[in-house]
C-alpha cells in the first residue's frame, strides 16, 4: 500500500541534558507505532476497527419499536397496533450481527480504497500515526453514540460535529468526510435504522468540515462552534418537518440539534489540545503555541545562543512576508524558522551570531574540521528538536533548511591552504540533510541565506540588498536546491521580491543625532 512517505523522526533517544529532555509516554506510544512493520500495522488496524465497530454497532442493540415508543414519537396505546403488525418481533441477533459486520466490512473497503487512491495527498506525513487517529476517532464517536443510546438520551443530540471539528484539525477535510459519512450511518443503525438522523447529522458535520478549514485561533474555533450550533439546529428542525411531525415537534428536534452543536463545541474545545499533544499532529493552533517566545525551548535557544535566537527572529518574519506573497503556510514558515537553528545551542560559540566580543575558536581548527562543526548543527537541531517532540513539519525545515549548500567560506579557505585543489574534497563541504520539499522550506532557507549575507554588509543599502537577493536567488537555482521543492520559478522570484522588500523596510532610514563631544569634554550633560 503506497500511503505518504517514510518518516524521518528518529524515536526518543535515552539522552538527558539541559537540551535533552526524557520522552514523554505520548512519543513512547508514537516511537512504538512507526516501528511496527507497515503492512502488520494496516492489517492489525483494519481488523481491531472491524471488530470493535461490528461489536459497538451490532451486539445486544435495542428494538426500533421500542426506541420510538420511550422517544414518545408513538403513544403507548398504539402499542397492540403494531405488534398485531408484527412489528416487534426481533429479528435473530446473531443475523443482525452478521448483517452488520457485512456493512462494516464495506465501510473499510471504501475507506481502504479511498487511502490507496489519495492517501499520498492526504497523509503526507506521520502516516501511521494518523491511520491510528483516524480510526481511532472513528471507535471514538461511536461509542459515543452507543453511550448515548443505552443512557436513553435522545440521538439527537449525539455530537457527531464534534468529530468533524477535532478531525478536520487534525486530519484535514478530505478524510473527515469519508469517516463522518461512515460514522453517520453507523449512528443511524444503532438508532433503530433511523436514517433520518443519518441525514441529520452528515449534513450538520459536512457543514462543520466546511466551517472548520479556516479555523486558525482559539478565537476562530468558538465562533465556528457556535455557527455550527446554528445550522445543527435549523437542520434538525427541517428533518423533523420531513419526518411528519406538527411545527412544535419540529421546534424541539430543533433545540436538540442547536444543543447537539454547542455540545460538539465543547467537546472539541476539551479533546483538541489532548489529541494534538498524543499524536504530534500540526495545526494552526499548535503553530500558535510554538511560535509563543516564551515557549522553553526557544527560552534556552535565548539563553544559550542569542545571536542565533535574534537571527531567527528576523529570519521568521522575512519567510512569513514570502510565504503570504506565494500563497503558501506563512505561519508554517515563521515558526519553522524560529526553530531552524536550535541546533546551534550544543557548540553556539563557533557561529559567528553569537560570538560577541569572543575569540573565533575556528581560528585553531583546519577548514575541513570547521565545516564539519557547522554541518553538525542541523543533526543536532533533529536531535533536539526530536527529543522536545517538535512536529515533523518543523523538523523537516530544520533538516532542509540548507539544502546540499556549499559551506563557501571554509571551502574557499582550504582552496587557499591545499597544495592542489585535488586534495579538497566538495563534498566535506556540503549539507547532506536533504533538498528542500515543501514551499515552506525553500522559502525559509532563501530568507537564511539572504538575511545572513545582508547582515554581513557593512552598509546595507538598498542598491547592496537588492544585489544580494539575486545574486542569491541565481545561485541557489544554478546550484539545483530548488529542484525537489515545490516553487515554481515565479514563486522563488516572488519570494526574493518580498524577502527584499522587507529587509529595506526593517533597515529604514533614521535620524543621524547632533553630535555633543563638546559638551561632554566641558562635563555637562545635554538636557
Amino acid at each position: 500500500m503506497k500511503i505518504g512517505k517514510r518518516s524521518l523522526k528518529k524515536p526518543p533517544g535515552k539522552r538527558v541534558d539541559e537540551l535533552h529532555r526524557s520522552p514523554t509516554r505520548f512519543e513512547i506510544f508514537r516511537a512504538w507505532i512507526e516501528r511496527i512493520p507497515k503492512v502488520r500495522l494496516y492489517f492489525g488496524l483494519t481488523a481491531l476497527t472491524w471488530l470493535t465497530l461490528t461489536a459497538l454497532i451490532g451486539i445486544g442493540p435495542r428494538p426500533l419499536i421500542e426506541r420510538v415508543i420511550s422517544q414518545g414519537i408513538i403513544d403507548q396505546s398504539d402499542r397492540s397496533r403494531l405488534e398485531s403488525l408484527e412489528l416487534l418481533q426481533q429479528s435473530d441477533p446473531w443475523l443482525a450481527l452478521v448483517g452488520v459486520g457485512i456493512v462494516v466490512a464495506a465501510e473499510m473497503w471504501i475507506a481502504w480504497y479511498f487511502l490507496e487512491r489519495f492517501g499520498q495527498r492526504i497523509l503526507k506525513t506521520n502516516t501511521a500515526i494518523r491511520l491510528v487517529l483516524a480510526a481511532s476517532l472513528t471507535v471514538l464517536f461511536t461509542a459515543l453514540a452507543r453511550v448515548f443510546i443505552e443512557l436513553d438520551f435522545d440521538p439527537y443530540l449525539t455530537p457527531l460535529a464534534g468529530l468533524s471539528i477535532i478531525g478536520t484539525m487534525l486530519l484535514g477535510p478530505r478524510l473527515m468526510f469519508l469517516m463522518v459519512v461512515i460514522t453517520s450511518v453507523n449512528v443511524g443503525i444503532l438508532s433503530g435504522n433511523n436514517f433520518l438522523l443519518t441525514a441529520a447529522l452528515l449534513l450538520g458535520s459536512g457543514f462543520a468540515i466546511y466551517t472548520t478549514v479556516r479555523v486558525d485561533s482559539r478565537k476562530r474555533l468558538l465562533k465556528a462552534g457556535l455557527v455550527i450550533a446554528a445550522v445543527m439546529g435549523v437542520v434538525t428542525f427541517a428533518v423533523g418537518l420531513i419526518g411528519g411531525g406538527d411545527p412544535q415537534d419540529a421546534l424541539w428536534l430543533g433545540l436538540l440539534g442547536l444543543g447537539n452543536g454547542l455540545l460538539s463545541l465543547m467537546l472539541a474545545t476539551v479533546l483538541l489540545p489532548f489529541l494534538e499533544d498524543a499524536f504530534n499532529i500540526l495545526t494552526p493552533l499548535k503553530l500558535l503555541e510554538l511560535s509563543d517566545p516564551r515557549n522553553p525551548l526557544l527560552d534556552k535557544l535565548l539563553r544559550n545562543a542569542p545571536g542565533t535566537f535574534s537571527h531567527s527572529m528576523q529570519v521568521g518574519l522575512l519567510a512569513e512576508r514570502a510565504a503570504e506573497r506565494v500563497g503558501a503556510d506563512a505561519l508554517l514558515a515563521q515558526v519553522g524558522a524560529y526553530y531552524h537553528d536550535i541546533g546551534k545551542m550544543e557548540h553556539p560559540a563557533y557561529f559567528i551570531e553569537n560570538q560577541i566580543a569572543q575569540i573565533n575558536p575556528h581560528a585553531a581548527l583546519s577548514p575541513t574540521l570547521s565545516a564539519k562543526v557547522i554541518k553538525r548543527h542541523v543533526k543536532d537541531g533533529l536531535e533536539i528538536g526530536s527529543a522536545w517532540g517538535l512536529p515533523q513539519e518543523i523538523l523537516d525545515i530544520i533538516a532542509q533548511h540548507h539544502g546540499s549548500t556549499r559551506i563557501e567560506y571554509f571551502y574557499r579557505k582550504a582552496l587557499e591552504d591545499a597544495p592542489d585543489e585535488d586534495a579538497v574534497r566538495e563534498s566535506d563541504f556540503r549539507y547532506s540533510s536533504g533538498l528542500p520539499r515543501g514551499k515552506e522550506a525553500g522559502i525559509m532557507m532563501l530568507a537564511d541565506s539572504i538575511e545572513a549575507t545582508v547582515k554581513s554588509l557593512p552598509k546595507p543599502t538598498p542598491k547592496r540588498i537588492d544585489d544580494v537577493v539575486a545574486d542569491t536567488v541565481r545561485r541557489k537555482l544554478q546550484d539545483g536546491q530548488f529542484d525537489e521543492c515545490q516553487l515554481t520559478m515565479h514563486d522563488i522570484h516572488e519570494a526574493g521580491e518580498a524577502i527584499r522588500e522587507a529587509l529595506i523596510g526593517f533597515l529604514g532610514p533614521r535620524i543621524a543625532y547632533p553630535d555633543d563631544q563638546g559638551d561632554t569634554r566641558n562635563g555637562k550633560a545635554a538636557s
